[in-house]
């Protein structure tokens, strides 16, 4: 059974995704060229208006084109969240760039990946991360320019490395080359995920895409979420908090809508207790964005009762599910808040499929089928169509939904059919009222803390120790951070220990990334015919062998 939106579809402007976000933010000088876009909520002395937003974006477009920079090159950004980042994908998107969002978490094994497998030309990056972004690049003959932006002023740079803050002085020209763009097949972004299985691939969004994304999660928001919170909700006296990561799709679309929408965001390069906490206290935000692990903060942690944090009226939260009994516990400590909201959604659909409705006392759902989405709910063992209330791996079909993974023509074609259906690799129905619960996942996805952690990379990283004959990774539940990667060994060297194997994994990975649930040696890792690893033989082995200890 296809299942249609309950909302109507809106229209799509036919625009490239960049010039709707420039149009918004000229808008937003035009009525008050001192207005605050951006302040860093780690040091408030430093902000950005609307106004400067705008015109250095300019500089950046000037700048690159300068250095080659044109249509069709990407340019990755490893950067924490910072005005500085949006200023230059505006910017990169101006002479037609692409660009690529890396984890500044990411080491320089990782970095070199990335960029050779979207052959950036250009890099942007911050003093802290360079050392191991010159590394990576070293390797990549596609990278002719670094651009670094200081966080220390005394900080003296390379000489082959460009500063951001004479890009940024670079005098704009009103007459460079136009750009065309054919906005259903010219990339605007391109975010990296595992998808439903695999190492991380290229996501390739178009402007077509993410005006889509945009149009279709605007609406909503302005139509169907907020005025049930309050009627008279005005984004210009707003505050938004954003912490989640630019690099992620959930982030990079929370800090699009604070330009688009005139709030004024208040940005956190990473989730600090004192600094999350002291900003929602100092600038009564009454919306946050967030994932579960926040809620468990928010619910659970005592720290949060030294601060006032009553102005909270709804919260959103996203990446991972979270359950009933969370929100009820967040609920009754801070009663305060009127809704807790999730949706669904992937990278590959260019943020999500199903969006909140305000329910204020059910719990559990992934929020209802958004505006110019199809969807349905396939049984996995016969390919038939489900009804209602009967579970299944959800697929969905809109124009937001991604043009395919970066020169990995069957991974597109396993994970979009040729109806053009995304196949999510998450299982779970709808309900009569049309609300989505995920209740399993057939994907092989582990999820840390919000961030992916695909097993095959994990996998692969491991097979590529001389001590390690095979190897499979899984998730294991925990508390504060959903999920745990876990190692499942076997030997080739007698003599390898757990500590080895962590310490191998932990100097090439980012921290969630590493083993941190545990290590665990087998005489022989179980298969299937296929050679593909069955993951649900290791997880029923060891909570088999969890509750024999009981």
């Amino acid at each position: 059974m296809v299942v249609k939106s309950d909302f109507p579809d809106v229209p799509i402007p036919n625009s490239p995704f960049y010039q709707v976000i420039l149009d918004a933010v000229w808008s937003h000088a035009s009525l008050n060229p001192n207005r605050i876009a951006v302040i860093d909520g780690e040091n408030e002395s430093r902000t950005i208006t609307f106004r400067e937003i705008f015109f250095q974006s300019q500089s950046v477009a000037t700048f690159l084109h300068s250095h080659g920079f044109g249509h069709g090159d990407v340019a990755a950004v490893t950067l924490p969240n910072c005005w500085e980042y949006s200023v230059f994908f505006l910017g990169a998107a101006m002479r037609g760039g692409v660009v690529s969002g890396a984890s500044p978490m990411f080491t320089d094994y990782e970095l070199e990946r990335q960029f050779n497998d979207c052959k950036c030309k250009v890099v942007f990056t911050i003093d802290t991360a360079l050392a191991k972004v010159r590394v990576a690049a070293a390797k990549c003959p596609s990278i002719k320019v670094i651009i670094a932006l200081k966080s220390d002023p005394k900080r003296q740079l390379p000489l082959d490395v460009a500063n951001w803050d004479d890009m940024i002085r670079t005098q704009p020209d009103c007459h460079l080359p136009e750009v065309h763009h054919d906005l259903k097949n010219d990339l605007q972004l391109l975010p990296y995920s595992s998808g439903t299985t695999g190492a991380p691939k290229g996501v390739m969004l178009t402007h077509y895409n993410l005006v889509a994304m945009h149009s279709i999660f605007s609406s909503h928001s302005q139509n169907i979420m907020l005025p049930q919170i309050d009627p008279n909700w005005q984004w210009d006296k707003e505050v938004q908090l954003l912490f989640l990561p630019y690099s992620h799709i959930y982030g990079f679309f929370l800090m699009v809508n604070a330009l688009v929408r005139g709030a004024t965001a208040v940005v956190l390069r990473h989730f600090d207790a004192h600094n999350y906490l002291n900003a929602i206290q100092k600038y009564r935000v009454r919306m946050l964005n967030l994932v579960p692990p926040i809620l468990v903060f928010l619910a659970k942690h005592p720290i949060v009762s030294k601060y006032d944090i009553s102005s909270v009226e709804f919260i959103m939260s996203g990446a991972a599910p979270a359950g009933k009994d969370l929100c009820e516990e967040l609920k009754a400590r801070h009663p305060h808040v009127k809704a807790i909201t999730q949706g669904y959604g992937m990278t590959e659909m260019g943020m999500a499929s199903h969006l909140p409705v305000i329910e204020f006392t059910r719990f559990g759902n992934a929020g209802k089928l958004a505006s110019n989405y199809e969807a349905k709910v396939v049984d996995v063992a016969t390919g038939k169509e489900c009804g209602r209330n009967e579970k299944g791996e959800l697929w969905v079909r809109s124009p937001s939904v991604m043009k395919g993974y970066l020169n990995r023509k069957e991974a597109t074609e396993e994970t979009i059919d040729a109806d053009g259906w995304l196949h999510t690799g998450d299982i779970g129905y709808h309900d009569d009222e049309g609300y989505l619960f995920i209740v399993d996942r057939l994907k092989e996805l582990i999820k840390v803390r919000g961030f992916q952690v695909p097993p095959a990379e994990l996998e692969d990283l491991l097979l590529s120790h001389p001590g390690v004959q095979d190897a499979a990774v899984i998730g294991v539940p925990d508390q504060q951070a959903g999920e745990l990667p876990r190692a499942f060994i076997v030997r080739r060297d007698e003599s390898l220990t757990e500590t080895d194997v962590a310490e191998y994994v932990k100097s090439k990975v980012s921290y969630y990334k590493q083993l941190k649930g545990g290590v665990e040696f087998l005489k022989e890792i179980p298969k299937s015919p296929s050679g593909k690893i069955l993951r649900r033989f290791l997880r029923d082995r060891m909570e088999a062998n969890a509750k024999a200890k009981l």
